[in-house]
């Protein structure tokens, strides 16, 4: 099938990529669910995931980085994402197209409630064994995107039944998990705590560290120091207020910045624009979602790309 066919039903916008020299689609499954698809790309990317995400690798091969382990990524690959995950490709060995799946987390509750799987939220494991019977309800929708499904209710099926399998794999960490017990904790505090002022004695304390041990092996595992984590973990946060039209000035203070200025200046050197840009590039694309299709246009595409990828310099 055509990767980068029509999906009417899925209301994909498809933009030249400029920069990131690919080809973009982007759209919504249905409420929450919402598509991304770079196409033959031979950039390398890196980020701090905002979403529970499923993505699939159609075509390519890489290696990537993902909360301090190497995985490698080849045709039919399924990859699990989660809020607060830090990804960076380490090498591109051919020129690849990547499909993602976002998931809002009320949704991901929802589906983990009604399912009865437990109190935990995070995923025990990131990559999908193929021989794994749960990879073909993932499988399936990212099908039907790629295949341009027109049917609702097959839509809503497929929707229903890929959040099923993604909240079966929430629980305990799998054994030989690869992040230190103290960086995960470390990490769920500054995520659970991206409103608050942070010091870091308290966030040692809380790992069951000292600062000094804490920050060698959090910048070791995750590529990142506490603080530009802490930051990083704001911006995206803040994306997604934007995207539901939160004002820049109330999402700054909801996310923990100082004031509108100082998420500015972040916004503008992580996302690739400034704030104000970014919210109105959104209400553009969802304008054009309901437009003829003859009348959509492309966007920015740091913009379009979202809170989630990044161009690694």
């Amino acid at each position: 099938m055509g990767v980068l066919g029509p999906a009417k039903n899925a209301q994909a916008d498809t933009v030249a990529a400029g920069t990131l020299g690919a080809v973009l689609a982007v759209g919504s499954i249905a409420p929450g669910v919402d598509f991304l698809r770079v196409a033959k790309t031979r950039e390398l990317y890196r980020g701090i995931k905002a979403h529970y995400a499923v993505s699939l690798t159609v075509d390519g091969r890489s290696i990537s980085r993902i909360d301090g382990a190497d995985y490698t990524q080849s045709p039919g690959t399924i990859n699990l994402m989660q809020p607060g995950q830090v990804h960076r490709d380490r090498q591109r060995l051919a020129p690849g197209t990547l499909q993602l799946v976002s998931f809002d987390a009320a949704l991901v509750e929802q589906s983990r409630l009604a399912l009865d799987h437990g109190l935990h939220g995070r995923l025990a494991l990131l990559q999908v064994d193929a021989r794994d019977e749960r990879v073909g309800a993932l499988r399936r929708l990212h099908d039907a995107i790629l295949a341009s499904v027109t049917d609702r209710f097959a839509l809503d099926v497929a929707v229903a039944d890929a959040l099923a399998a993604f909240v079966s794999f929430l629980g305990p960490p799998a054994p030989g998990a690869t992040l230190r017990p103290r960086v995960r904790r470390a990490r769920e505090f500054l995520l659970d705590n991206l409103a608050e002022k942070v010091s870091l004695d308290d966030l040692a304390d809380h790992a069951g560290t000292d600062k000094f041990h804490l920050c060698r092996e959090f910048a070791r595992e995750l590529g990142l120091p506490p603080y530009a984590f802490l930051t990083r973990a704001r911006i995206a946060r803040a994306c997604i207020l934007l995207r539901r039209g939160v004002p820049p000035s109330e999402a700054a203070s909801l996310v923990g910045f100082c004031d509108q200025s100082q998420m500015h200046r972040h916004f503008v050197r992580i996302v690739g624009c400034t704030p104000g840009t970014y919210a109105g590039e959104r209400r553009s694309i969802n304008a054009r979602r309901s437009a003829p299709p003859a009348e959509r246009l492309g966007g920015r595409p740091s913009v379009v790309a979202d809170e989630a990828i990044r161009v690694a310099k």
